[in-house]
């Protein structure tokens, strides 16, 4: 018996001993011979047969094989073929040293240097899978469904042995316990957020409508401290939304990808010929069907374009079967080190039915703050996997009912069994996945981190957390104004410590000046028992407010106390003494549809050198009014479809999406209640952005206003005004405090980056990765007599200089128009326009052009 154990167990250790092939690896690089660079996107193959792999945005590449390859072989175009022996079996290191091709010209390879459209295959090849697209997306079918599941990583990238042993990790070096090692680049990766995803999306031509359906949702590394307790003070589900919006789904076949929230002209894209070189590589057999391995490559480097290859179907279908593909390095995109999208389709269904469909997608994003440094970087890489198709079969319409483009199959989709998960996900989660929740709960533990935390959050919301109370913030702790003079303001809220739907918060300001205190204080109630600001909201606000305002400063875009805008042009000693009593009740919905509903009572009084002086009064021995009380109720309506929010810890940020926003106002002022004069005030206002590309993106914004009753310059509409020099997205940049005022109304607001189209075409001046700004104001208004106070007596004249020349104005039959060009990414932060007035110039100072500043950090 023990002999026949033993031969057992030796026959069983033989086989498998047999049946373990060696590993052959090749980890190398690929460079220009001469220059020395690395060069992207060089096909590696085996014996040079099948796809193989491509070398990255650096030039380097891994690849491995259980098979008895003893070359392999480099294609790259402009560059002669090479092929390097290595030893089967083992690891092979090499280095790959290509040298120009230029002076050789085969059947499928054009030279760069004599690159031409006429007569050019690969054209011809693209041409065709343009002409076939709507055959082969998945678009053209009456109906389609899949399953997919979806796992978003983020990486702290480039984890070096020196790094790991500085000084301030020594508390938390067991988090380097469990790293992942890239094969290509052979960088360190420590995991810091990982999401997954199951959705069921659906899909029906006539009328074209997308709709998806969240089955699961599980994320580990931040979560919403407001609402799930993480000390981390991060908003998870914000950082969910950012992200889905940020790594958007890609289809090859679309004209333009959008991507960071940027533009790419697509190599399937209309004008693509006009952008992109072709070149034909190799032709490849693939599961038994011949596919040419297309490259393509921008022309101008620096335009927001891919390099890379795809695989076209060498049939009459003309399917693209995979992508590969990245950008160049000198492309005018910030902190994008490297990206790399990776596309692999199956065929799906029979007949004329059959299509290429999604199998897996790779999009990952190595992120850093200077693209040119070897530190540390932030990885992102979105995986999916597609499965359970179903083609042309009907799909009811209760699926596409929902306004949400994603809606929650039930309200467990976030807190899923771990039993759920592991029956569900397609590939299971490795050991270094597992371990970031761990991480994450270790790391609270560490004392110091408590400390650290809090400096954190001070540095990134401006308060600082003292128990249930947060006080702040620096941006207004000081102010100058020549009414106060030097201004101190302290603000405090409370938080989630002391009762998650109820906010108390409040401020207190002191002029040194005018020797007067201001203050506001507010209560915030939450009905959903949620913190106030998460969507969706359903609140109730009750707040007093005693402070000094500027006439025509938009208080909801920029602060008026904030420490920048203490340097102005022009006069700022004409306010307005505000005291207002409101009680607000907002109400969000799910499918983004939003309304409140207000009651609120003013008391304005004259500050500085602004006067209420009665019209009709003696001009000898005028008449002033010391105050004007309304008494007002008040609606507003707000729709912006598919909109997102991140929410911060003291403010709720809305993400940038495609879809309109749509908002309604309409306040009414009674004579009752102490309230003085009888009006109605109805604003309309819609803005888009409009993605153009090649040509940039374009923010539109339409306003347009009426007012009727006879109401006195201070309830008139004071036009958006900025008087400081930073540059103001929403108000008039040449504009002075109260300079018109309005009771009807229309304003139309462009602002367009053309993201370095003109500049990326000038040799010294796109290595510099500026951008193009241009931008149009316009404002076309008027006032009816009875509002109007050289018509009307009983109203407050409009105010005047220190020369007896009024300074408030009612606009003509031409509009008010100003425009601005600008240079946008300097250093890749700051923006320096050029603004000029075309009208109303001969007003009492009135500006001609001025130069504004801004700092704005987009990709």
């Amino acid at each position: 018996m023990r002999l026949f154990l033993l031969l057992t167990l030796f026959i069983s250790t033989s086989l498998v001993l047999l049946a373990q092939k060696p590993q052959t690896t090749v980890h190398g690089m690929v460079k220009d011979l001469v220059t020395g660079e690395g060069l992207p996107y060089v096909t590696i193959t085996f014996d040079g047969v099948g796809i193989g792999v491509r070398s990255d945005i650096n030039g380097k590449f891994f690849m491995s094989t259980d098979r008895a390859h003893k070359s392999i072989k480099l294609a790259y175009v402009g560059y002669e073929t090479q092929t390097i022996n290595i030893k089967t079996g083992e690891h092979n290191e090499v280095e790959v040293l290509l040298k120009d091709g230029s002076s050789q010209l085969d059947e499928i390879t054009i030279r760069p240097k004599k690159y031409s459209r006429k007569n050019n295959p690969a054209v011809d090849l693209v041409e065709e899978v343009f002409k076939h697209k709507d055959e082969n997306r998945k678009e053209g079918l009456a109906f389609y469904s899949f399953e997919k599941y979806e796992k978003l990583q983020m990486n702290l990238n480039n984890i070096t042995d020196s790094y790991r042993k500085k000084w301030y990790f020594r508390p938390f070096r067991f988090i380097f316990s469990n790293v992942d090692t890239n094969a290509v680049t052979q960088k360190v990766a420590l995991p810091i957020y990982l999401r997954e995803r199951l959705l069921i999306a659906y899909y029906r031509k006539d009328p074209g409508q997308q709709k998806s359906v969240l089955m699961g949702q599980r994320q580990s590394g931040f979560h919403d401290e407001e609402n799930q307790g993480d000390d981390l003070g991060v908003d998870g589900e914000g950082v969910s939304q950012f992200l889905s919006s940020s790594f958007s789904d890609v289809d090859i076949y679309e004209p333009s990808i959008l991507l960071l929230g940027t533009q790419f002209i697509g190599p399937l894209s209309s004008i693509a010929n006009s952008m992109y070189r072709f070149y034909i590589i190799d032709t490849v057999e693939y599961h038994g069907k011949k596919y040419a391995d297309l490259y393509f490559s921008p022309k101008n480097k620096a335009d927001l374009a891919f390099m890379g290859n795809m695989l076209v179907a060498l049939d009459s279908t003309y399917a693209v079967m995979k992508v590969e593909m990245g950008v160049p390095k000198d492309i005018n995109l910030n902190f994008v080190s490297d990206m790399h999208i990776e596309q692999q389709f199956e065929r799906v269904g029979t007949g004329k039915d059959q299509r290429l469909m999604l199998d897996w997608d790779v999009v990952s994003v190595d992120l850093k703050v200077l693209k040119t440094t070897s530190g540390r970087s932030l990885l992102t890489r979105k995986s999916s996997q597609y499965h359970n198709y179903t083609i042309n079969q009907h799909l009811p319409d209760s699926l596409f009912k929902s306004p949400e483009q994603i809606r929650d199959d039930t309200g467990k989709v976030r807190s899923r069994s771990t039993e759920w998960w592991t029956t569900r996900r397609y590939t299971p989660l490795n050991h270094t996945e597992h371990f970031i929740e761990k991480m994450i709960d270790s790391i609270k533990q560490v004392p110091i981190f408590k400390l650290l935390n809090g400096v954190g959050t001070l540095l990134g919301t401006g308060f600082q957390r003292i128990g249930f109370v947060d006080i702040g913030s620096p941006g207004t702790l000081y102010n100058y104004n020549p009414i106060e003079g030097s201004r101190l303001k302290l603000t405090a809220r409370t938080n989630s410590k002391l009762y998650k739907p109820l906010v108390l918060s409040g401020y207190g300001a002191y002029g040194f000046r005018d020797q007067k205190w201001k203050y506001n204080a507010s209560v915030t109630y939450s009905f959903n028992h949620k913190v106030p600001r998460v969507f969706p909201q359903n609140q109730l606000i009750v707040s007093y407010e005693k402070d000094l305002r500027i006439p025509g400063l938009l208080g909801d875009r920029m602060s008026q106390d904030n420490t920048f805008t203490s340097l102005q042009r022009g006069q700022r000693n004409r306010m307005l003494f505000n005291q207002v009593f409101k009680i607000e009740y907002v109400r969000e919905f799910k499918s983004q549809l939003s309304f409140n509903i207000a009651a609120q009572q003013k008391i304005y009084s004259s500050a500085g050198l602004l006067l209420f002086e009665v019209s009709g009064s003696d001009p000898e021995n005028p008449t002033f009014s010391s105050n004007l009380n309304t008494t007002e109720l008040g609606a507003f309506v707000r729709y912006a479809p598919n909109q997102k929010f991140y929410t911060g810890a003291n403010y709720r940020y809305p993400i940038q999406g495609k879809s309109p926003i749509f908002t309604l106002t309409f306040r009414n002022g009674f004579k009752a209640l102490s309230g003085q004069y009888a009006f109605q005030k109805l604003v309309f206002s819609a803005e888009k952005r409009f993605f153009v590309a090649p040509l940039g993106i374009s923010d539109w914004l339409l306003n347009a206003g009426r007012t009727w009753g006879s109401v006195p310059y201070p309830l008139l509409e004071a036009h958006p005004a900025n008087q400081s020099y930073l540059y103001d997205w929403y108000a008039f940049n040449l504009m002075n405090f109260l300079e018109f005022v309005s009771d009807k109304y229309v304003t139309l607001n462009i602002q367009h980056n053309f993201n370095g189209l003109l500049f990326n075409k000038i040799p010294v001046i796109k290595k510099l990765r500026w951008r193009e700004k241009f931008s149009l104001k316009a404002l076309y208004g008027g006032l009816d007599n009875r509002s109007n106070p050289y018509n009307t007596t009983g109203l407050f004249q409009f105010p005047k200089d220190e020369n007896g020349r009024y300074i408030t104005n009612i606009l003509g039959k031409k509009p008010y128009i100003e425009m601005s060009v600008g240079v946008a990414n300097i250093f890749n932060l700051f923006r320096v326009d050029y603004v000029w007035r075309a009208n109303y110039l001969d007003l009492p100072d009135a500006p001609h052009w001025g130069i504004r500043v801004m700092a704005s950090a987009k990709f």
